[in-house]
Formats: C-alpha cells, structure tokens, sequence
C-alpha cells in the first residue's frame, strides 16, 4: 500500500483537477478540505464501468477528511442499511470515485479504512478478551498496516474454459454485494418470524419453502451477474444478460458450479489481517483477527 502524506506539489494538482478547483472564487477555498493521504487501490482501479472512476497517472487516489454532513448521513440507520449513505461518503471524501456502487468489493475496506485515517487518524481503539486470563482489554491499533493494496489480480484475469466456451467472470461490485447482503438479512428476518408465529407445521413448512426458493434465486441470479461475457469458438462475444441468464439455467450443474467456486475465489482475494496482542495482565501474546462493521467503524471515532 501506497499511502504519504500531503506535500504542496499534489495539494496544488489535487486543486487544480478536482472538484473543488470550481470554488476558487469563493474567499473561504483555501479553508475547506484538502487531502490528507493519497493511497493505491487493489484493483489498480480496473473493474470499474466506464466514467466511475478517474484514475491518476501514478495511481494514487487523494482522500479527504469526513465533512460534518458525511458524518450525520452515516449516523442515519436506514441509509447505511441500504448502503447509499456508505456510497455518498465515498464519493466526497474520494471524488475521483464518481460511482460507488460500480466500485470491485475489493478496494471496499482500503477505501473505509483510508477515509477513517484521512477523518479521525492512523490509531484506532480496538478491544479484546486474552484467551488465556480471559481479562478485557483496551488497545489501539495504526490503521495504516491493514491499508493493502498488494493484491494478486490473477485470479481476475482467468477465464473458466467450459466445453468450447470461455467465460469471463468480473469482480462483485459494491452495488452487488449490497443487494446480496439486503436480500439475505431480509430472508433471515423471514425465518425468525416463522419460528415465533402461531402456524401450523404445514403452514410453516410452506414460509420455509418459499424462503428457500427465494435463496436458491438468489444465488443463481449472483452466478448470472459474476459473468462478464462468454466467448464462443467463433470468437462472439456474449454479453447479454438475457442470453446468459438462458444459458446458465438451461446448462448441466457442471459450468454452474464452477463459475460459483470462481467467483468465491475471486471476492475473497484480499487477505485477512491479524491483530497481534499481548495481554496487559499475564503478558500472554495471541492474534485476532482485524474485522470492522461499516454501522460502527466511524462511530468509534466520534
């Protein structure tokens, strides 16, 4: 990862080829926000759709500070539940990022995290039970070591070779992923109210079966949206979601079941981090592993 602080050479192209180049007449511009990192994605920003991003000549993104608007549209419920108040942030503290939505789930967390440190600093609070004394303890931790944009993109470039056929699978976007995680909470929501209401076991087993279906759907139409094209021997290319869509749900399990195991493998590509600790108490050292809830992760901060 890439990150440096601000020197007067990029705060002067960053002024000059942003946004805020359009308030230069304003006498108060030279007090508003200016960057406070610059850092490299892990998708080197490819997988974008066209016009969602613009990308640097030396890669580096400049990231700005949270104004006191991105703080409050964060501390509205519904808009983080559905994932608009995480993209309006995005967007004004990173403007090279001009859709959100479009953006890999692998540049998700070194974007946050990037925000958090540009907002609030390098040290973050971070709490933990020694496994060994099982004594709480409070920690802090330098955000900056869980900043990774050393991916191996391989994976990404891959096309899965099926009879004749290659097909080629596109990272999960943010929207995607977003979608997903709402329909799955939505139908976990379903489960627990099946199991509290006052049904009869066939009633209940007919909730289950739809939830199922639901799920099932849910996951064919996942495998549908992870395929950026199909290439035939003739070298047509197949892009249309309709003619995918009829592809893979009249195909054997074969070529289903080996674009999901890719897709997996390709947005699970960024590793795990560990945060090694010691225990104030017995002096016990052990790792846990670094995991952060957008509902909270700049809460903890304010």
């Amino acid at each position: 990862m890439s990150t440096q602080d601000t020197n007067p050479q990029q705060m002067q192209d960053f002024l000059e080829n942003s946004q805020l180049s359009k308030t230069e007449s304003n006498p108060l511009s030279g007090y508003m926000r200016t960057p406070q990192i610059y850092i490299s994605l892990p998708s080197k920003g490819k997988y974008y759709s066209l016009g969602s991003i613009e990308m640097p000549i030396n890669g580096e993104l400049p990231v700005l500070s949270m104004s006191t608007r991105d703080e409050l549209i964060l501390k509205s419920p519904d808009a983080l539940m559905n994932g608009q108040a995480v993209v309006d942030v995005i967007q004004h503290c990173m403007p090279n990022i001009k859709n959100a939505w479009e953006m890999p789930i692998v540049d998700l967390d070194t974007v946050l995290i990037s925000i958090r440190i540009a907002s609030y600093g390098e040290q973050m609070g971070y709490s933990s039970t020694c496994p060994k004394c099982k004594e709480f303890s409070e920690y802090e931790i330098d955000l900056k070591n869980f900043l990774n944009s050393d991916v191996d993109l391989s994976n990404y470039e891959k096309t899965i070779e099926y009879k004749d056929l290659k097909i080629k699978l596109r990272p999960q976007s943010y929207r995607s992923a977003n979608s997903t995680n709402l329909e799955v909470f939505e139908q976990q929501r379903l489960v627990s109210l099946v199991d509290d209401q006052s049904l009869d076991s066939d009633q209940k087993q007919n909730k289950f079966n739809e939830i199922f279906q639901k799920m099932t759907n849910l996951t064919v139409r996942n495998v549908i949206g992870s395929i950026d094209y199909i290439l035939l021997p003739d070298g047509t290319q197949v892009s249309n979601i309709g003619f995918i869509e009829d592809f893979i749900t009249n195909s054997d399990r074969g070529v289903f079941e080996q674009i999901e195991k890719h897709q997996a493998l390709i947005n699970d590509q960024v590793p795990t981090k560990d945060v090694t600790t010691t225990c104030p108490d017995c002096k016990h050292s052990y790792e846990t592993p670094f995991t952060f809830d957008q509902s909270n992760f700049f809460a903890l901060a304010s």
